[in-house]
């Protein structure tokens, strides 16, 4: 079934870099604040090349912007993941059946791990946004390109 669709590619488009320009609004004082007392040394190098980038390319919403905050994402993931142990508490053997052992498993976080997830979403927010609006792009400029050859 083929639905028809009163936007037009054009309102598609400002729809997505819409979206992108209101998630990367605060996204530097964010990451300052939020994420980067929570990283180590070379981590927070990282971050900080994507606080600047967007304090100084405040127009550029494409792939350069994808790009570094994906970045970013990936550091503040890989220091939850450092900042995560597990906690092995033993099941009490009267509700035990069959095993002479058992333990519950709980996932523990540090409280830069518990800082850094609850600064997590808008980061993730962003990428998925910018995302998007670059596959949405790279699929308009394909098709111009396909029609053009014709």
């Amino acid at each position: 079934m083929i639905s028809t669709s009163s936007t037009t590619l054009f309102d598609q488009q400002v729809a997505l870099v819409h979206a992108v320009i209101a998630l990367r609004h605060g996204m530097a004082e964010h990451l300052r604040t939020r994420v980067l007392p929570h990283l180590e040394r070379d981590a927070q190098e990282t971050v900080q090349d994507t606080i600047q980038f967007l304090e100084e390319h405040d127009e550029d919403i494409g792939i350069n912007l994808l790009c570094l905050v994906d970045i970013a994402r990936a550091e503040v993931r890989k220091a939850i993941a450092a900042g995560t142990s597990e906690k092995r508490v033993p099941i009490p053997r009267e509700r035990l059946i069959g095993l002479e052992e058992a333990y519950d498993v709980y996932k523990v976080l540090s409280r830069e791990a518990e800082a850094l997830t609850a600064a997590l979403l808008p980061i993730e927010e962003l990428v998925k946004a910018a995302s998007r609006l670059v596959q949405f792009a790279t699929a308009v400029r394909l098709s111009v390109d396909i029609v053009n050859l014709e």
